[in-house]
């Protein structure tokens, strides 16, 4: 499994450790015993991926992860056959999912993840438990993360996609979005949206991102008709309806684009080539370009990267391991890259 590239990992670790109030011990690459530098770049990747997860480890050094699909036990099994089959010998666990486990070293006490911060019967935002919690006061900020809607089946509790866990790495608090999929209308949603944001504001969180994928980023757009609600958005693959419909909702999109009066927000929106609910993809992105940059402070189009095809494109590992690096720099730096640069190999 490839993921993120050596030094962008240690770029997103270094941003991390200079951010958050402390950093946890599952964090702490230099803390891990015995290995050499193309281990440590190893570990550092383990911590950049989705849960579950797990990393094994040798008295001499070898190590072997596995992690963002399957179950725990999975993890841990297929992380200490990879160390094993690296020639490690009594290879064992020393961390998993968010803790480190390895004998005697503390595993260190993470902030307890608290319950829904707004619940409603249609809609909560929610702290997922997979991130590690700071709270409003510690963390250097919050993203909000919508999952996309698929008919009326039920997307509550989705594990956000992988390029978030960059910026919780960092220091941010990750609360989800979520909605009940019988009352998940597109208006009803971005007026609830707009209400989370505002209150999460007033709560003390320095730096509001919201994102999502489909139904998710298409609401992240819709916020930005009110100033001031989120520092920035990163919309992937935002949709409405689609091909069912005979629709892509281009003159819905047009009229949200042009309500737009975020001047202090800085967007980014990812699409891909073979997404089946853009049907002029070129129309669309030309639509971003032309108008986006007067309305808000900074754009970053993520253009139909190459390799990376289809609505879910966002959700793939390719993505995380090209974009998550630029997309945080974006949020964070001073002066926010204008464009991402190619993934490296």
């Amino acid at each position: 499994m490839r993921w993120f590239g050596a030094a962008l990992v240690t770029s997103l670790l270094h941003i991390g450790s200079a951010l958050a109030a402390t950093e946890p011990a599952i964090l702490d690459v230099a803390a891990v015993p015995k290995l050499d530098a193309a281990g440590r770049t190893s570990y550092a990747r383990f911590t950049a991926i989705n849960l579950p997860r797990a990393f094994a480890l040798s008295p001499e050094g070898r190590s072997g992860w596995f992690g963002g699909a399957g179950t725990i036990e999975d993890a841990r099994a297929k992380a200490l056959k990879s160390c094993a089959d690296k020639g490690g010998s009594n290879c064992a666990l020393y961390a998993e999912d968010l803790r480190v486990v390895w004998p005697g070293r503390p595993p260190g006490d993470l902030p307890t993840v608290p319950g829904p911060l707004i619940q409603t019967i249609d809609y909560a935002f929610i702290p997922d438990p997979r991130f590690i919690w700071h709270g409003p006061a510690a963390a250097v900020g919050i993203y909000v993360w919508g999952h996309g809607k698929h008919g009326f089946a039920d997307s509550r509790g989705l594990q956000p996609q992988n390029h978030v866990r960059a910026f919780n790495n960092a220091g941010f608090d990750i609360v989800r979005f979520d909605r009940a999929p019988s009352h998940d209308y597109e208006d009803y949603a971005a007026d609830w949206l707009r209400e989370g944001l505002a209150a999460f504001r007033k709560q003390g969180w320095r730096k509001i991102v919201v994102g999502g994928q489909s139904r998710g980023g298409w609401s992240s757009l819709q916020i930005l008709n009110v100033a001031g609600l989120a520092d920035a958005v990163i919309a992937i693959s935002p949709a409405l309806l689609g091909g069912s419909t005979g629709s892509d909702n281009s003159a819905t999109m047009y009229s949200y684009v042009h309500a737009i009066r975020a001047p202090t927000t800085r967007v980014a929106i990812a699409q891909f080539t073979g997404d089946e609910y853009v049907y002029n993809m070129d129309r669309r992105i030309a639509l971003y370009r032309e108008e986006l940059p007067s309305r808000v402070v900074a754009l970053l189009m993520i253009d139909r990267p190459p390799g990376i095809t289809g609505h879910g494109g966002g959700s793939t590992a390719a993505f995380a391991h090209g974009y998550a690096d630029c997309l945080l720099h974006f949020v964070m730096d001073a002066v926010p890259p204008a464009s991402c640069p190619p993934p490296k190999p």
